[in-house]
């Protein structure tokens, strides 16, 4: 399980990675925007769990 929460601004977002234990994982301010919305995609990809890889052989 992963959490992502996000306060959004006019021009960045601060996003947070919680796991299902309440640990965080990430924390990161992203530009608004492409950029920043890939470089989310890729910090959830970084701390997928490793059963979220299987979804996608099905």
């Amino acid at each position: 399980m992963l959490f992502i929460g996000d306060d959004w601004a006019e021009d960045h977002h601060d996003v947070e990675l919680v796991d299902g234990q309440g640990r965080i994982l990430a924390r990161r301010r992203l530009p608004e925007g492409l950029g920043g919305i890939t470089r989310l995609h890729a910090l959830v990809a970084e701390h997928a769990p490793e059963e979220w890889a299987d979804l996608g052989k099905r």
